[in-house]
């Protein structure tokens, strides 16, 4: 009996033993130990494999997956099985199962190798086996599918898939009610189960409703279970039914012709007659089949001849004098030939009546009569030309038009009367016939005048294409033509000045900048009048239009011919020249452009009586230097522009690029500005006015303020001309108005006396139509008594519409409402106007309390100034009162009020509420 081994040799011994290759290995993934597996596997000796790493035997493409279940391992995730090639030492390749385990405790990893090359082979060849009944089955033209005995799906090709409208891939398996639902309850199934539990094929035509398709199936059982072959007859039933509908039509279009048609045989007897054709002879069916045709026929002899004809294939178009039942004839046009059916002989007769047709004759005669006559007396003038462009005919109208007589037309080429004919338009684009609607052309008048005419007509043109004959009629006009011209006139020119508007500068611009040579410049020039609005306010439109024609003319004079000068409308022109010379000399010519068009602007202009200068803020862009598109050369040149008014005015300035950021700057403000009323960021502050004659504070001037979330307090100067041009100054001023009478009566309430609150009104709030009852509105709804409330306006705001301002002042001034005028005296306006209109006070510019000019003083000057108001029974403000001498004399010259920083500065409510306590 043999000793007993222990468990360590008996793992040894599996280990050299054992049918799989087993290996000990290192960190590094070399082999410290193998059996001797390794020869059979591998065709190497252990000894051969020990210090080899394991990379080394592994196919250089599955090198990366046994680095990563390598990594796996030693981090403590053992891999299983996981397959990969190797090489033989006799240079073939062998596919292992690999098992990797890492032991941490002995820093060793044991793996394990089954060889599964001839298992692989074997599940390769089952793929490709079942690859081949794949594409067989895919190849056959039929769908089909196969299931088992519990109706599951084993198999179905593509185009099955592709009738039910699922994914192949994921029908496999699942049960076939469950791929196709609309299967349940159907013919089509029970055929199905039919056929599995009796064991017997069957066929079945059936319409499948999901897809709008009829298809046929032939079921086939099987041991296990059902297969399936099926294809679209959709195309066959349909073709089926199109053969019924076509004997069903032409049964229908038998009895439903419009024409009579009758069939008769080779006796010339009647076997068939469609409905037409009884109601037409006044036959029921039964009493025309049968008939002899001779019966409704009048005397007409069918003779061998045009029988044996028929019988040769041809047909024949007869005209006939048929007869009715009743006995009466119509004239007839008989269609007829000849067809077996079955072996015998039959005649057909397509039966037209004539009856209709010749009266339509006898009045196309008549109507042929008639159009002589109608061209004869029509206005348009009326032609007929031969193929050889000579005119055959005309009426008295185009001898009337021409200037020529009729006998001098007729005959004559088409060019020698036309100077510009639509020859082209007459071409037809195949054969037979050309249409002119509404063509232009220019006919010579005998004495030598050209006349434009509207000309209809038609060409009518041989088979070839070949011109044969023409008809028109031909309209005069030139009257039309010369109006045309002047409405083009009116669209691309300005009416007041002659000059080109704004779409035939686009058009003009764009034409120089494509034709702007290399290292050539142009100029695009902005110019605005400085003053215009003075002049138009002071002397009226009519003398503003005069000053804008002189200024067009003037400029037209100094600027070079293939310059280009527009008006884009009030008093803004543009002006685009070529400057040669690159950047520099470009600049350098643009500016003595810009100079020479200052100094004609500068020279006085007479102007109702009076010689008035009003000078221009030129601003210039130059391509490509500044901008490289028309848009943009506007644009900077605008900007540039504005740069010069602001810069004292009557004066040009070139664009930079700081300018763009100015003018981004006040977008921004102006973007603000429209949601600041309904966010309220704006409040009132308002400075005191007081009664020279004794100090008191009377009354206050209520001035807008802006607290702008960013920017803090924006001051007035900023924001008011945004809001005047964009708008926002009748809303805003709206709110202005409302707010100060509130507050204003919250005063009165809390002191106990009489204050007035002095309020701003602009030009644009004064043209709206409700401004008074905006002002009713305002002292209503806030208490305030209308003598508290004085409204101020601008000269030019109150002689806009003169006759307009002075009636809504009335309004205002019946309501009890005090109305004064700011800044009197700064504008072109005079006092003519004072008389007409219920002023009531004077606010005296600062300008007029501080100039002394030598000849005479300021006092003097404000003293007659006063003396003059209070002659018109007007009360006198001074404004801007900052120091003490100027106190002194305006009270000495007897000035009523005065408003000023030494009076008082502009103050918030709270402010102001101190400033009355006190």
């Amino acid at each position: 009996m043999n000793a007993p081994i222990s468990l360590a040799e008996a793992h040894r011994a599996h280990f050299d033993n054992a049918f799989d290759l087993m290996a000990v290995l290192d960190r590094a993934g070399r082999i410290l130990r193998v059996n001797a597996a390794a020869v059979e596997v591998l065709g190497y000796g252990p000894a051969e494999l020990l210090g080899r790493p394991c990379r080394e035997l592994v196919l250089e493409a599955d090198r990366a997956a046994l680095d990563g279940l390598w990594d796996a391992a030693c981090a403590g995730i053992p891999c299983r099985d996981r397959e990969l090639r190797w090489h033989r030492r006799d240079g073939r390749t062998v596919c292992l199962a690999l098992s990797v385990r890492w032991s941490a405790a002995e820093e060793l990893g044991y793996a394990s190798a089954r060889d599964v090359t001839e298992f692989r082979a074997a599940q390769e060849e089952l793929q490709r086996s079942r690859e081949r009944m794949n594409g067989m089955l895919e190849s056959i033209g039929d769908a089909f599918f196969a299931v088992d005995r519990d109706w599951r799906i084993i198999y179905a090709n593509g185009k099955a898939a592709s009738f039910v409208n699922v994914e192949l891939s994921s029908s496999i398996g699942r049960p076939l009610l469950e791929v196709a639902p609309d299967l349940a309850g159907t013919a089509v199934l029970e055929q199905y189960r039919k056929a599995m539990d009796g064991g017997q094929p069957t066929s079945i035509e059936a319409y499948w409703e999901p897809s709008g398709a009829w298809f046929e199936a032939r079921a086939y059982p099987t041991p296990d279970g059902l297969s399936v072959y099926f294809h679209d007859i959709t195309e066959k039933r349909l073709a089926e039914e199109a053969v019924r509908k076509s004997e069903q039509r032409f049964r229908n279009l038998f009895q439903q012709a419009g024409d009579s048609i009758l069939i008769a045989d080779h006796e010339l007897n009647i076997v068939a007659a469609n409905g037409r054709a009884c109601a037409h002879f006044g036959y029921t069916e039964d009493e025309l089949v049968g008939l002899p045709v001779h019966d409704i026929d009048s005397n007409y002899v069918y003779g061998p001849q045009l029988l044996e004809t028929l019988r040769q294939g041809q047909t024949h178009l007869l005209r006939i004098l048929k007869r009715r039942k009743d006995g009466s004839t119509f004239p007839a046009e008989v269609h007829v030939s000849r067809f077996e059916d079955g072996g015998q002989e039959f005649f057909q007769a397509i039966i037209r009546d004539l009856t209709e047709r010749e009266e339509a004759e006898r009045q196309l005669r008549e109507s042929e009569q008639r159009f002589r006559e109608v061209i004869e007396m029509t206005p348009a003038g009326y032609l007929l030309a031969s193929a050889d462009e000579r005119i055959l005919d005309v009426n008295p109208a185009l001898c009337a038009l021409s200037g020529y007589a009729r006998q001098t037309l007729v005959g004559t080429r088409l060019a020698q009367l036309f100077r510009v004919f639509p020859w082209d338009r007459l071409e037809a684009e195949h054969s037979g016939h050309a249409s002119l609607h509404g063509a232009e052309a220019v006919l010579q008048h005998a004495d030598g005048r050209l006349l434009h005419v509207l000309l209809n007509g038609s060409a009518h043109c041989d088979a070839d294409g070949s011109f044969a004959s023409f008809t028109g009629l031909l309209t005069d006009i030139t009257d039309r033509k010369q109006a045309e011209h002047r409405l083009q006139e009116l669209a691309t020119h300005d009416t007041l000045t002659g000059l080109p508007n704004r779409a035939l500068l686009h058009e003009r611009l764009q034409r120089m900048l494509e034709a702007c040579a290399p290292g050539a410049s142009i100029a695009v020039m902005f110019l605005d009048l400085d003053r215009f609005k003075e002049v138009n306010d002071s002397f009226g439109h009519e003398h503003g239009d005069v000053l804008l024609c002189e200024v067009a003319a003037r400029l037209r004079r100094v600027l070079r011919p293939g310059d280009v000068v527009a008006r884009l409308g009030g008093d803004e022109f543009v002006v685009a020249a070529e400057c040669k010379g690159g950047a520099v000399c470009g600049a350098e010519a643009a500016a003595a452009i810009a100079a020479k068009l200052l100094e004609v602007l500068t020279l006085p202009v007479t102007v109702g009586a009076q010689d008035v200068v009003v000078g221009a803020s030129i601003g210039i862009s130059m391509y490509p230097r500044d901008a490289a598109t028309r848009e943009l050369l506007f644009q900077t040149a605008d900007t540039a522009m504005y740069r010069a008014k602001a810069e004292g005015r009557n004066r040009y300035r070139f664009f930079e690029a700081e300018m763009t950021v100015a003018a981004r700057a006040r977008m921004g403000l102006e973007l603000s500005l429209r949601p600041a009323l309904a966010r309220a960021e704006f409040e009132l502050h308002y400075q005191p006015r007081v009664d020279l004659r004794n100090m008191a504070v009377v009354g206050m001037e209520a001035l807008i303020r802006w607290r702008h979330p960013q920017q803090g307090m924006v001051p007035p100067q900023q924001f008011i001309g945004i809001a005047e041009e964009t708008g926002l100054i009748v809303p805003i001023g709206r709110w202005v108005l409302r707010e100060a009478c509130r507050q204003t009566r919250r005063l009165v309430d809390e002191f106990g006396r009489p204050i007035r609150v002095s309020v701003n009104v602009s030009a644009r709030q004064l043209a709206q139509p409700g401004f008074v009852a905006e002002v009713r509105q305002a002292l209503d709804d806030a208490g305030l008594a209308p003598s508290a409330l004085e409204l101020e306006l601008t000269e030019s705001a109150l002689i806009e519409d003169l006759e307009r301002t002075a009636a809504m002042l009335g309004e205002l001034q019946a309501i009890g409402v005090k109305l004064a005028v700011d800044d009197f005296g700064t504008g072109y306006s005079g006092l003519a106007y004072l008389r007409r209109l219920p002023i009531d006070v004077l606010k005296l510019d600062r300008s007029f309390v501080l100039q002394d000019d030598g000849r005479i003083s300021a006092f003097d000057f404000v003293k007659a100034f006063v003396d003059m108001a209070h002659a018109l029974q007007l009360s006198v403000v001074a404004e801007g009162v900052e120091t003490t001498e100027v106190l002194d004399f305006l009270r000495a010259a007897s000035c009523d009020e005065a408003q000023g920083y030494l009076l008082g500065r502009p103050l918030p409510l709270e402010g102001l509420r101190a400033l009355l306590g006190a």
